[in-house]
C-alpha cells in the first residue's frame, strides 16, 4: 500500500499547486541508474545518422537521471522504415529505448508509402540538426552548374529504396526544376557513389546532407573536384552562401509551394524519438536530457572532430513541425506525391561489379575497414552492412582477426564489402 500513499500524496501536492519536483526526479533516477538502455540507429554503420547517433550515445547518458549505460545498436534497412515501424510496435516502452529515425519518415507517411507507424505518436525528443541537402557532381563531367544540370542529363547514384534522400531529392528537381538527373540505384552506401563518380560509372549525388557531404568528401570539395550544384532546405546554409537554393529554382509559385513542403522535413535533419506511450515523466527526462546534451562542450567537441554540424531544435519544436506537416491541404501533399514519382525512363540499376578474394589473409579490422588480401594486392572494403559468417555463423565484425583466412566478396579498394565468410 506504501506506493499508493505516496501517489496520493503526490497527486494531492500537484492539486495543491505544491512543488514535486524533487520527489519525481528521484523516481526519474530510481529507474534508470544501473540500466542498459538502447540508441537505434536507422541505417548501418558510417554515415550521417550513424555518426550523429554515436555522438549523442558517447554523451547523453551524463544528463539522463540514474546515468544509465547506452549501447547503439544499426537498425538499417527500407531508408531508415523498418527502425521506425520497430520503435512504433515492437520497442521498449518503458524510456530504455531511444532511435535517430530518419527525417524522411513524416513525408514517407504523407505521400502514402507503406508504413507501420504514425508519426504524430511518436514522443519526439529533439533533433540535432537542421538539415542542408545537397545534389554534387563530379568537375571532370562538364556539368558544374544547376543549369547545366537542367540542359544535360546526368547519371547520378542513390542508395535504397524510392523513399531514400538520394532518389526523393533528384525525383522532385526533375519534375520542379527541370533538371535531367538520371538515377542509377543499388549502390550500398553513399561512399560507394562517391567511388563511383571516380570511377566514372555515374557522375553525380543528390540528397546527401552537406554534414555528411563534409565529413565525407570536403578535401575533393576544397580542390575542386567535386561540385555541389544547389542546395535543398529552407534557406541558404551560411556555408553555401554561393550555391543556389532549390526554392529559388521553382518554376512558378505553385511548384515553389509544393518544394517547401517537400524541404520542410529538413528542419528535423537529425531527430530522435521514444516510443508511443512512453510514460510522460521520463519522455521529459529524455528531452531535457537531449537538449543539455546538445549543449555539452563535451559534445560540441565531438561533434567538430566527426565534422558534423549543429543547429539543435526541442522535441516540442519537432512535435509542432511534425503538426503542421500532417495539416498541410491535400492538394499540396497529391502534388508533392506526384512531383516524387520517378519516370522509368529516368531510372535504371546499379551494374555492380562484385568480386570475390578466395582464401584472403585478414590483415585486421580498422574504423569499419577490412585489411586484407586479393592475391598479393593489400585492399581494404566497407564492413557497414556486412555479412559476416565465422564458422557457419552469423558474427560480428570484431570476430575478425588477423590472421584468418576467408572468402571476401566486395566492389573494390575502399568499396562495399558484401560478404565475409570465413572456416
Amino acid at each position: 500500500m506504501k506506493p499508493v500513499r505516496v501517489s496520493l500524496i503526490a497527486a494531492t501536492a500537484v492539486a495543491g499547486g505544491l512543488v514535486v519536483g524533487p520527489a519525481s526526479a528521484q523516481s526519474i533516477e530510481a529507474f534508470y541508474k544501473g540500466k542498459v538502455m538502447n540508441l537505434y540507429v536507422g541505417s548501418a554503420p558510417g554515415g550521417g545518422y550513424d555518426t550523429y547517433g554515436r555522438a549523442v550515445a558517447r554523451h547523453i547518458a551524463d544528463h539522463v537521471p540514474g546515468k544509465p549505460s547506452i549501447v547503439v545498436k544499426n537498425m538499417p534497412g527500407a531508408s531508415g522504415l523498418r527502425l521506425a515501424g520497430y520503435m512504433y510496435n515492437a520497442a521498449n516502452k518503458s524510456g530504455i529505448e531511444i532511435a535517430g529515425i530518419h527525417n524522411t519518415a513524416v513525408v514517407d507517411q504523407l505521400l502514402g508509402s507503406k508504413v507501420q507507424f504514425d508519426a504524430r505518436k511518436f514522443n519526439w525528443l529533439g533533433s540535432a540538426n537542421q538539415l542542408t541537402s545537397t545534389c554534387v557532381s563530379r568537375a571532370s563531367t562538364g556539368i558544374t552548374t544547376v543549369q547545366q544540370a537542367m540542359e544535360k542529363e546526368l547519371l547520378v547514384g542513390a542508395t535504397g529504396s524510392s523513399s531514400s534522400s538520394t532518389q526523393l531529392v533528384a525525383a522532385f528537381m526533375n519534375s520542379l526544376t527541370g533538371t535531367k538527373f538520371k538515377i542509377i540505384k543499388g549502390y550500398p552506401s553513399t561512399s560507394s557513389v562517391f567511388l563511383a563518380m571516380e570511377r566514372g560509372e555515374v557522375g553525380g549525388l543528390c540528397g546527401i546532407g552537406w554534414d555528411s557531404l563534409r565529413a565525407q568528401v570536403l578535401a575533393e570539395i576544397k580542390a575542386g573536384k567535386i561540385v555541389i550544384l544547389v542546395q535543398t532546405g529552407t534557406e541558404k546554409n551560411p556555408d553555401l552562401k554561393d550555391v543556389p537554393l532549390v526554392l529559388d529554382l521553382a518554376r512558378n509559385d505553385a511548384d515553389r509551394t509544393v518544394l517547401e513542403f517537400l524541404v520542410a522535413r529538413q528542419y528535423m535533419g537529425r531527430p530522435y524519438v521514444a516510443p508511443p506511450s512512453t510514460p510522460a515523466d521520463r519522455v521529459a527526462a529524455l528531452r531535457a536530457a537531449f537538449m543539455a546534451t546538445m549543449n555539452d562542450p563535451g559534445f560540441k567537441a565531438t561533434a567538430k572532430k566527426s565534422r558534423v554540424p549543429l543547429s539543435p531544435i526541442t522535441g516540442q519544436q519537432v512535435t509542432d513541425h511534425v503538426n503542421k506537416l500532417f495539416a498541410m491541404p491535400k492538394s499540396i501533399i497529391d502534388r508533392a506525391n506526384a512531383a516524387t514519382q520517378v519516370n522509368p525512363a529516368a531510372i535504371a540499376e546499379a551494374k555492380l561489379a562484385w568480386k570475390t578474394a578466395k582464401g584472403a589473409t585478414i590483415g585486421g579490422v580498422k574504423k569499419r575497414k577490412l585489411q586484407f588480401t586479393d592475391g598479393s594486392r593489400k585492399v581494404t572494403a566497407d564492413l557497414s552492412g556486412t555479412s559476416i559468417m565465422v564458422k557457419g555463423k552469423k558474427a560480428k565484425r570484431s570476430a575478425l582477426k588477423a590472421g584468418m583466412v576467408c572468402d571476401v566478396t566486395y566492389l573494390g579498394d575502399g568499396d562495399a564489402a558484401g560478404k565475409v565468410t570465413c572456416n
